[in-house]
């Protein structure tokens, strides 16, 4: 495969254009939920804005699904290749991938005093953001994040014990999806809509399933070969996903409960039918932006906010200066998306990067686990699976 832009953008690891175009997806439908807008009263801007202003909250779970893919697949990988987890080398590495970037941000804020330092301080520098609450708001799912990647790799290490088949893997797995949707149904029930929406023993499912989809990734090849040559299957299945978020998610009761577990099956399909056939559409200006700006997700994430402020002033300003919506609509929107991306690059260069390079030289990747080219030397062994650790596309 010939290296992308992507590939060339990035510190030492792998990507894959494909998963970074579901990043750029995920990032774009948060931002558009974030920004400020104005009333145009035109249809065409309200097609355009309406994914942007409906589906910011299916970003992040789209992006949790992912994470547990992606994240469940570097643990999977191990155990595939050595029989074991190591659980301290992960959490480690992640550390290094994860939080000089985040401890950035927060340094920013406790800098500048935006923010009264007892509103996001504490919560944020032990990751509790999602219980008790932060004025840094977009902050909540990285701490849903941070608490999978700590327990994740704990509990698989408890169960390779036992080295039980993959398919009792995906049998515990669906259990524990199905308790933690009893209990957000039972939040929900008594009326504790924010808990359902950001407390991580109500949302952890999403990255589960991403989890399940990794375990048929790389301990079922055969199954996840069979399943991924059946488009139509996964097109019905991204397609049930649009229609439900189309009629059903404006019901609260449904969206906070099930709604989450509809969305993370969706968003598997959409994660195979994108991995897999994408085609020709890699080739495209569209794709390959998207997928560009799904490179500097975390970063355009934990700072897109700040440009919040720089498109309240610009709609204010021309709002009294008596320019037309549809101009003053076009021009926020422009400058608010530039900000973050711009914002997110940047710091992306200048912290994400640099500390993956320091990484690679203190903890490199260990890329003995499978054969060089990822291929079985037996096919019949359910640990030694197909895809090299390139086609897999992760920079861990």
């Amino acid at each position: 495969m010939t290296p992308s832009h992507q590939d060339k953008a990035s510190p030492p690891g792998e990507r894959l254009l494909q998963l970074d175009f579901l990043r750029g997806i995920a990032i774009i439908a948060v931002m558009g939920i974030h920004f400020f807008t104005v009333d145009t009263g035109s249809t065409l801007v309200w097609l355009v804005e309406y994914p942007l202003k409906h589906f910011g909250r299916e970003g992040v779970t789209l992006f949790f699904t992912l994470s547990g893919f992606l994240v469940g697949g570097l643990l999977l990988r191990e155990y595939a290749g050595t029989g074991t987890i190591d659980a301290r080398r992960f959490i480690v590495r992640r550390m290094f991938k994860i939080w000089p970037a985040y401890y950035a941000l927060i340094l920013f804020h406790v800098v500048i005093g935006r923010h009264p330092r007892d509103t996001f301080l504490v919560q944020n520098t032990f990751h509790l953001q999602n219980y008790l609450g932060s004025s840094i708001a977009q902050t909540w799912s990285l701490a849903v994040e941070e608490h999978f990647y700590l327990l994740l790799p704990l509990a698989l290490l408890g169960v390779a014990r036992a080295r039980p088949s993959p398919q009792t893997l995906l049998v515990l797995l669906a259990a524990l999806c199905t308790l933690v949707l009893a209990g957000r149904l039972a939040a929900v029930a008594a009326g504790d809509l924010e808990g359902a929406y950001v407390y991580t023993h109500y949302r952890v499912d999403s990255l589960l399933y991403g989890v399940m989809l990794a375990v048929v990734y790389w301990l079922m090849p055969a199954t996840y070969r069979a399943l991924a040559a059946r488009r139509t299957w996964l097109v019905a299945g991204v397609a049930l996903l649009l229609a439900w978020l189309l009629c059903l998610q404006r019901t609260v009761a449904l969206q906070e409960g099930i709604g989450f577990t509809v969305q993370s099956i969706g968003f598997c399909a959409l994660i195979v039918l994108v991995l897999e056939h994408s085609g020709r559409l890699r080739e495209t200006l569209a794709y390959r932006s998207v997928a560009w700006i799904g490179v500097y997700s975390y970063g355009i994430y934990l700072w897109h906010t700040v440009a919040r402020e720089p498109g309240r002033i610009v709609i204010r300003t021309a709002l009294e200066w008596g320019w037309p919506p549809l101009l003053i609509w076009a021009l926020a929107t422009v400058l608010q998306f530039a900000i973050a991306i711009v914002a997110g690059y940047v710091t992306t260069r200048l912290v994400e990067f640099p500390f993956l390079r320091l990484r690679e030289t203190v903890m490199p990747a260990r890329r003995s686990a499978l054969p060089a080219e990822g291929m079985a030397t037996d096919r019949n062994d359910p640990r030694r699976i197909g895809p090299s650790p390139r086609q897999q596309g992760v920079v861990d």
